[in-house]
Formats: C-alpha cells, sequence, structure tokens
C-alpha cells in the first residue's frame, strides 16, 4: 500500500511537470514585452484595471504566475499582471548582457529619464550587467547592491568578460579608458561639413517641424512639434534627427528650420562641461519661449499626476480655468492651475492659446492660418522669408496689389497674402467675392461626452480632429468674407435638433457638417461627402468631394446619398464630410496631422468657393 502511494505521487508530480511546461518557464527569470503600451493590470485578468503601460522590448523579472497572467516586478520597484501571449520568456542559460559607456562622464541615473538624479558617472573601458530595460534605457548593476540607469543610445552591449565590479566607477570621478578611440582624421580639404545636433543633446527647436515615423517625408506626418520644445537627439543622418517621442523613436527633419549647433560631448579639450552626456549645455541658450495658456472646456476637468488616464487625480479644474502652460507630452500638457496646483491635463479637453502679441498701434493684419508664407516680394514667385502663425499680428507698412507689406519683429519687411490674413484699419483683401455677405453653418460633429468614433491604432477622438478642422474652415471662410457659425466651437455637446437649429435660426445658405468615419475592416480608406435632398445639397456634396480628395490625395469614395437627421431635417443645403478612417493605421496617421487637417479644410473651403461660384453663374 506504501509502494502504491509513494508510486502515484510519483507519477502526479510527472504529469505535473509535463502540463505546466510554460508556467515553469515564466518562473524561470524574466520576460520581456513584445507588444507597444502593454497594458500592466493590478491583478490576472482583463477585468482588473489598468495601473501602467510599458513600452516594447521592456525586461521584466517574474514573481509568479496564475492562468495565463504573469506577475512581474516593474521598473518602479512595485508589481503587476500582464497577459503572457503579449510577453515572451528571456533564456536564462544565455550569457549575462553587460554595456559598456560610448562616451566620457556618461550619467547613471536613479531612474529610467532623464528628470532622475545622477547618482554617478561611468566611462568606456567597464562593462556593467544589465539588470533590466525600460523603452529606451537599461539599468545596470554598479558596485555592490548599487544600480541605475543609462541612455542606451550612449552605450554598446555585449556578452560575457568581466562585469564593472572589478573595476567600479564611483562618485563622479573618471575611470581612465583602457580602450580609447583614435582622434578623428582632421578635414584637409574641401567644404567643412555642417555642424549637427550632438548625439544625447538636449535641442531647443527654433522652428515648427512635423514628426515622421521614418526619416522620410513622402509618409504621413506622425505630429508636430513646435518651436520652444526640447527634444533629446538619439541620432543625426543624411538631414533628420531621430528622438524619443510619444512612447515611439520618430524622426523630423532639420531641413525644415535651423538647428542650433552645439558643443561636441565631452571630448574637446578645451571643453570643461562635467554635466550629461546625454543632455549636455546647449550654447548660446535660446530665450525661453512665452508662456502659453488654455482655457478648461469641460466642468470637472481631472488634474492628473501623469501624462496618462490611469495615474492619480490630483484635483479637478471647472470649466472655464486659465490653465498655465509649462510643458507638452503627446496630447497631454503640464499645467500650473489658479490655486497653484501643478499637473497634468488631457490637450483634447482644453482649448491652448499663443501668448498675445502687443497689438501695433496703426493698421495691422492678424494671421489667421498656422504656417502663413511670408515672402520678399507680393507674389509666390518670391521666396518664403519666414513663417507667421495663427494669432501673430503685424504692422501694414504698404500694400502692393492683393498683397500687404509687414513690419516683422526684427524689423525688416516682407509680404503676405491679403486673403490669407484678416485685416485691422484697411479695407479686406478678398480674393473671391463668391463668400461675401453668405452665411455657413460649420458643424464639428459630436463634442463634450459624445467623443464619436475611436482611432483603432492611436485611441484619436473623433470629436477633437472634427474640432481642429472645423476651426481651420471657419478661419478661410471668414477671410473670404462670409459669416461663420459654430455649431460648437469649443468641446460641448449639443442634440442633433440644436445642431439643425443653428441654420435655421441664422437663415444660413448652407450647412457644413464635419465628420471622421470608422469601419470593420481597417483596410477601409477614403472620404465621402454625404447628403440627403438631391439638387443643391448634392451639387455642394459633389463639388466639395472633388475638392477635398484633390486637397488631402485621400482615395475618392464618391459623394453619395446619406439618411441622416442634421440633413434630413434640415431645410437648408445641408452635406456630411467624412474626411478619413480612424480605423485605418495610416489614416489615423494622417488625420492627426495639423498640415493634412489644413489641407483638409483647404479642400472643403475650395468645394464651397466653388458651389457659389456655380449658383452666381447660374442665376446670371
Amino acid at each position: 500500500m506504501v509502494f502504491r502511494q509513494k508510486f502515484l505521487r510519483s507519477l502526479l508530480t510527472i504529469a505535473c511537470a509535463v502540463s505546466l511546461p510554460v508556467t515553469t518557464a515564466w518562473a524561470a527569470g524574466s520576460v520581456q514585452v513584445s507588444v507597444d503600451k502593454l497594458n500592466v493590470r493590478s491583478g490576472p485578468s482583463l477585468q482588473d484595471t489598468v495601473v501602467t503601460t510599458l513600452p516594447m522590448k521592456t525586461v521584466l523579472p517574474v514573481i509568479t504566475t496564475k492562468n495565463d497572467w504573469i506577475q512581474v516586478k516593474l521598473p518602479n520597484g512595485q508589481s503587476g499582471w500582464v497577459a503572457n501571449w503579449l510577453v515572451t520568456a528571456q533564456q536564462t542559460t544565455a550569457p549575462v548582457s553587460q554595456i559598456e559607456s560610448t562616451t566620457d562622464n556618461l550619467n547613471v541615473r536613479s531612474g529610467p529619464g532623464q528628470t532622475y538624479a545622477v547618482v554617478q558617472t561611468i566611462n568606456p573601458g567597464t562593462r556593467y550587467n544589465i539588470v533590466q530595460k525600460n523603452g529606451d534605457w537599461i539599468q545596470i548593476q554598479l558596485s555592490g547592491q548599487t544600480k541605475g540607469w543609462v541612455a542606451s543610445w550612449l552605450v554598446k552591449e555585449g556578452t560575457g568578460g568581466n562585469p564593472a565590479s572589478t573595476t567600479p566607477s564611483t562618485g563622479n570621478t573618471p575611470v581612465p579608458s583602457t580602450n580609447t578611440p583614435p582622434p578623428p582624421a582632421a578635414n584637409t580639404g574641401g567644404t567643412p561639413s555642417k555642424p549637427g545636433a550632438v548625439q544625447g543633446a538636449s535641442l531647443t527647436l527654433e522652428f515648427a517641424p512635423y514628426v515622421y515615423a521614418t526619416p522620410d517625408a513622402s509618409t504621413p506626418a506622425i505630429g508636430q512639434l513646435h518651436a520652444g520644445e526640447n527634444v533629446t537627439v538619439i541620432t543625426q543622418q543624411n538631414g533628420w534627427i531621430q528622438f524619443p517621442y510619444d512612447g515611439v523613436n520618430a524622426w523630423f527633419s532639420t531641413d525644415e528650420g535651423a538647428v542650433p549647433t552645439l558643443p561636441a560631448s565631452g571630448t574637446g579639450s578645451n571643453s570643461s562641461s562635467t554635466g550629461s552626456p546625454e543632455q549636455p549645455p546647449v550654447s548660446p541658450i535660446p530665450p525661453a519661449p512665452a508662456k502659453q495658456t488654455a482655457k478648461v472646456n469641460t466642468d470637472g476637468l481631472n488634474l492628473r499626476s501623469e501624462a496618462n488616464t490611469t495615474s492619480a487625480i490630483l484635483g479637478t479644474l471647472a470649466i472655464g480655468s486659465t490653465l498655465t502652460i509649462s510643458e507638452k507630452q503627446g496630447e497631454w500638457y503640464r499645467v500650473q492651475a489658479p490655486d497653484g496646483k501643478t499637473g497634468w491635463v488631457a490637450g483634447w479637453l482644453i482649448t491652448v492659446s499663443q501668448p498675445t502679441a502687443p497689438t501695433p498701434s496703426g493698421p495691422y493684419v492678424t494671421i489667421i492660418n498656422p504656417d502663413t508664407n511670408v515672402r520678399s516680394g507680393p507674389g509666390t514667385e518670391h521666396e518664403v522669408v519666414t513663417l507667421a502663425q495663427t494669432g501673430e499680428k503685424y504692422a501694414i507698412a504698404g500694400k502692393a496689389g492683393d498683397w500687404f507689406q509687414v513690419t516683422l519683429s526684427n524689423g525688416s519687411t516682407g509680404y503676405i497674402a491679403g486673403w490669407l490674413v484678416s485685416a485691422s484699419g484697411v479695407p479686406a483683401v478678398v480674393k473671391s467675392n463668391e463668400l461675401v455677405g453668405k452665411v455657413i453653418v460649420v458643424d464639428a460633429g459630436h463634442g463634450g461626452n459624445d467623443n464619436g468614433a475611436t482611432g483603432s491604432s492611436f485611441s484619436t477622438l473623433e470629436k477633437t480632429v472634427n474640432l481642429q478642422v472645423a476651426l481651420l474652415l471657419r478661419n478661410k471662410l471668414e477671410s473670404a468674407g462670409a459669416k461663420v457659425i459654430m455649431t460648437r466651437p469649443d468641446d460641448r455637446k449639443l442634440t442633433l435638433q440644436q445642431r439643425v437649429d443653428v441654420a435655421i435660426v441664422n437663415k444660413a445658405d448652407i450647412f457644413v457638417s464635419v465628420h471622421h468615419n470608422t469601419h470593420p475592416n481597417t483596410a477601409t480608406n477614403g472620404s465621402i461627402v454625404f447628403f440627403y435632398n438631391q439638387g443643391n445639397s448634392s451639387k455642394l456634396a459633389s463639388l466639395v468631394q472633388n475638392e477635398l480628395v484633390k486637397a488631402t490625395n485621400y482615395k475618392d469614395l464618391q459623394s453619395r446619398f446619406g439618411d441622416y437627421f442634421v440633413l434630413r431635417e434640415n431645410p437648408v443645403p445641408s452635406i456630411l464630410t467624412e474626411i478619413g478612417f480612424l480605423s485605418n493605421y495610416n489614416e489615423e496617421i494622417r488625420v492627426r496631422s495639423e498640415k493634412q487637417q489644413d489641407l483638409a479644410a483647404d479642400g472643403l473651403y475650395k468645394g464651397i468657393i466653388q458651389y457659389f461660384s456655380s449658383q452666381s453663374t447660374q442665376g446670371s
């Protein structure tokens, strides 16, 4: 009997070992995140709350497992649960991975980012064991039990060898390098190479470049930076700079503006800097940009401790509150509230305004579109000398045809097309008289607690991009003499009947509703303009459809009948535009781009002009 019990126990042990190979593998050591923005949850199920997200390739020590879930130790020392189908097991038998600094006096920080304190510096010639990774940062084992984080773009990885514990670098005293590279060969002829941004430098932008997923301007932009923002240079090649952007490594072109010359990273004999190699001093330091402010668009806006919807709520803000912006991270802003509290707020729930420029004493123009060309002469054949931004005011020095000569901030003068600005103190320039006196209702779809569709890849809220395009369209229509009435100029919710009533009460000539689309098939893409009534509505839809796809280069899905309340119940000529599909990866990237939004608004604008032009011709 005793032998039989022992035999059964042995069989059970073998069966468990065979049936649980995955758990054994997970529990053996660590796992690596195999997707971007992996949700880490408070418990082992999809119903548990998300406590944080992690970038791809983050390596995490395993604590325990439960069913299809793994409890891991997070970079901040806390623990959480991840789905085992979204991570891969790390081999425990592989040689120990190590790093070696590629620059002198590399800062080792207490956490994975440049905001953490420097605990010591390390130098080339000494290797350190890798403990774990978090995005672009690597935690290494220093002397004793001390650990620290280094920027991955400033080290080289390898395996084996003696760890740094044999010759540790302590404090800020450099370790003599046994692996010092030879000095670069002198430039003995030809044109000197243009100095670029130093790898690891913190770069303050003096222009507003578009951001791309790859160093190729022919691909869709995934965002835009603004003058005064700081970026960290990862690498530079062929006129492009790579930098961390919203959780990924992205690129912008230096051809779009001037990149400040930065000092070499601690290698010159005259360098007295002992600062951070991943953030060396920039000389000269550009003046700090004026503070931006913002208005809260919704009541009870959460002020959070970090730039995400899962961080702690520090307080709530009332609608209409004025906030001072100190930093931007993706679609989030770090702000100071009226009571002095600081924290992060979602950018789609506030309206950001540029610092108010002083109003010139005499006649002046106000810029109504971003990146408006200022040229050296009165015509498009003249070169662009600078770009003017929305809200900026310039004193009028003269006029040549339809062009205003304006005085710039440096005292020089330039020319701006009169039909692209709002003029004060002088008659406005109207390129076409077709829109003068026309009443046009522009309806930004959804709003408030009605988000509309949500982007499949970047969680873009339809209500946000609807309003952004609608506001750009308003500017263009008003510059041509139209009276524009917005159903919602900010993030608020209206009923469908309220939207129609705006057109009825104001005796609108046309009603244009701005939307973005979604579809279960993520391959579906393109633009559609809907109408309900034949006649003027269908004609307006056809003309706008044609100009929209021409301006944006979106796929032409043709104007068509649509049974929508704001069209069906509207007595004025009405259209509903579906500009692009948020469910399509490439199209979601494009509709988020400020440049692409302006192109969409331009297409709508030109289609509307054609409609009224055809009405005038028909009437005569």
